[in-house]
């Protein structure tokens, strides 16, 4: 059985997780270089969090999340939600998910947000886990 730790990330994981970051750009088709991911990466071991799960001393999925306020709420939100090919449909990313929403109790937050586009496949899993569809957002390109 594969022995699974899922924690939150911290500066010495910065190198491991550029390898998992660029997995995801690559199947997303992002071209970004090796310093574009560490500075983005960087940024959310600042001002978010980044949870992963590590198989064997390996990253193999990862979240990316921050807390955002506003006048009227304090809320956390899920950027990315990635996990590797060879270690999908094992429950990863509700586990990774489940750590993130521990950690957003432990701040005393209650509300998680989840962008998703209607006609991503994600968006089931998404209902699966409980988010429901509490608003539209709109944009216009020009």
């Amino acid at each position: 059985m594969m022995i699974m730790e899922i924690r939150l990330a911290t500066n010495s994981d910065l190198k491991s997780l550029i390898s998992i970051k660029k997995e995801f750009n690559e199947e997303y088709g992002i071209s970004k270089s090796n310093s574009f991911i560490s500075c983005e990466l960087s940024n959310y071991l600042g001002k978010g969090i980044i949870v992963i799960a590590e198989s064997d001393s390996k990253i193999v999925g990862y979240l990316t999340g921050i807390i955002e306020k506003n006048l009227y709420e304090t809320t956390g939100y899920i950027e990315e939600i990635f996990v590797s090919k060879p270690f999908r449909h094992r429950g990863i990313s509700t586990r990774l998910k489940d750590r993130f929403i521990e950690f957003l109790k432990s701040k005393g937050i209650c509300i998680c947000r989840i962008d998703v586009n209607p006609d991503n496949p994600a968006l089931a899993i998404y209902k699966k886990w409980g988010f429901n569809i509490d608003k539209y957002r709109m944009s216009l390109r020009f």
